[in-house]
């Protein structure tokens, strides 16, 4: 009687066991199987520019790498537009000028000079950008002296799948007459011939709120040299 029961149980067991085993087969040929082929239509659209296309980039597959962004978006003569509210950075009000950006030691870095401007008159500025890809993914840092104020812009990067391409941003908190003061914000790459940038400010550790935003047309007729 005892054997009989121990040949039941090991009869159980194996048949559980073969049973479990066709049901994870069966999932894994789901998950893995061939992806039906695309029709006329969905080929069609994968090949096409997307209107508004920051890289002029087509449509992809999901299976698809992330595209890469370029750099070399930038470079050029850039005319902005802002408007900003006061701020220990400044007063607020209407902003404008032109931002020019080239190239730097084999496309590496890339070199930024500002002029414009704003409630407090004429103002100038110089900076640098860097731009890094690794398996992390992509990061860039725009470091940048404007208007008597040092800031440090680091975050990461991303394009979609259309080709429009997003850069997050945020600085380190410094000290700025008496208070202290963080950014944050967002570049909107929608175009290859104009971009916004979106920014929030908090102050001595208070709520982040909306601290204005800037417009960016590109001068197509500008061609700024590169630095060798």
């Amino acid at each position: 009687m005892r054997l009989r029961l121990i040949s039941l149980s090991f009869v159980s067991c194996l048949l559980f066991s073969v049973s479990a085993r066709a049901g994870l087969q069966a999932a894994n040929q789901s998950q893995g199987g061939s992806r039906p082929a695309p029709t006329r239509q969905e080929e069609r659209q994968r090949r096409e520019v997307q209107p508004g296309s920051a890289q002029g980039a087509a449509l992809t597959n999901v299976t698809d790498a992330q595209p890469k962004f370029n750099m070399d978006y930038f470079v050029g003569v850039w005319n902005f537009e802002a408007s900003l509210s006061e701020s220990p950075l400044g007063a607020g009000g209407p902003m404008s000028g032109s931002e020019t950006v080239r190239n730097v030691w084999d496309g590496r870095f890339w070199d930024i000079t500002i002029k414009g401007e704003g409630p407090e008159g004429a103002f100038t500025g110089k900076g640098i950008i860097t731009y890094q890809d690794s398996f992390s993914g992509q990061s860039y840092m725009r470091y940048e002296v404007t208007r008597g104020v040092a800031l440090l812009r680091t975050g990461n990067l991303g394009c979609d799948l259309g080709g429009t391409c997003n850069l997050y941003f945020e600085t380190p908190p410094f000290e700025h007459n008496g208070s202290r003061v963080q950014l944050r914000g967002r570049y909107y790459l929608t175009s290859p011939s104009s971009y916004r940038v979106t920014t929030e400010i908090a102050v001595d550790k208070g709520e982040y709120r909306n601290w204005g935003t800037t417009w960016y047309t590109k001068d197509e007729k500008a061609k700024p040299p590169a630095i060798k």
